[in-house]
């Protein structure tokens, strides 16, 4: 059993997943299995997939079904650990070796992220940061939107295994609603502060193209915690959802919106995280 598998989805993926793949062939963590699922391509891409001999790749292929075909990774992988990769991008040749360290040394973690290197046409290489460290109360920094960058997560299979946990149909959010929910079960996120991944950006993305829906998506995930947290503190303070139900009334008279109404409530959790409780 490889201590690693890394999980690639691909679609229409012809002019980036060469390069994609040779990242992860390069690293120098070798112990790893890769498991790509190829959702549906109708270009090149499964030709080029399968001009590797390398016997590390195993080859799954799915209607196009972009959830679905995550999920036959998650199903598929035997590792330790699950490392997410897209097919755009590339891994530094040392993420492997320095994530599967990490979550070594820490037992209790669940997810291990890092910080990106955006790539790409008449793109500088910018360094895009996010927190720092073992994220403390996650659930209560979700309610903010999703600063996790996919691409670069490594997750330990037992939790998702033991939780009974994989993608759902968040459509273009997917990667959000599974970090809320290993963080309602008590799951520990940590970020690496240094780039682990190149992270290409293009026209052609999903996250590009499908943006608003995106937003939407997420907006719903950022209530459905928020609801989930007031729960969490109903017989504390009942009076929270009695604010919530009067601002929602002015929201409706148009004087509130979603973001500050959230932002709202994310402020003043901040300022007495000692009196909330902020985690199952």
């Amino acid at each position: 059993m490889s201590k690693i598998s890394v999980v690639m989805p691909t679609y229409n993926a012809e002019r980036y997943v060469k390069e994609a793949i040779e990242s992860v062939l390069n690293q120098s963590f070798g112990d790893f299995e890769y498991i790509i699922v190829d959702d549906g391509s109708s270009d090149d891409t499964m030709s080029i997939i399968r001009s590797f001999s390398d016997k590390r790749i195993k080859i799954f292929e799915n209607k196009h079904d972009f959830i679905g075909s995550l999920n036959i990774g998650i199903r598929s992988a035997s590792g330790k650990y699950i490392a997410r990769m897209d097919a755009d991008d590339l891994m530094y040749c040392e993420r492997l070796k320095i994530q599967y360290k990490i979550m070594e040394e820490e037992p209790e973690l669940a997810v291990c992220t890092s910080w990106v290197r955006t790539f790409g046409e008449n793109i500088a290489g910018n360094i895009l940061p996010s927190y720092v460290g073992v994220l403390k109360y996650p659930l209560y920094h979700l309610l903010q939107g999703n600063f996790l960058f996919h691409p670069t997560a490594m997750i330990r299979t037992s939790f998702l295994y033991e939780h009974i946990l994989e993608y759902q149909n968040y459509e273009f959010a997917e990667d959000y609603k599974l970090w809320v929910e290993i963080a309602k079960r008590g799951g520990l996120f940590y970020i690496e502060s240094q780039p682990l991944l190149f992270y290409r950006i293009n026209t052609e993305q999903v996250s590009y193209q499908k943006r608003k829906e995106q937003a939407e998506t997420a907006l719903r995930i950022r209530w459905e915690i928020l609801t989930y947290l007031l729960k969490l503190n109903s017989n504390h303070y009942p009076n929270l959802s009695l604010m919530l139900e009067s601002m929602s009334l002015a929201k409706n008279q148009g004087l509130l919106t979603d973001d500050r109404i959230l932002s709202f409530f994310y402020d003043l959790f901040s300022e007495n995280q000692s009196r909330f409780i902020l985690e199952s």
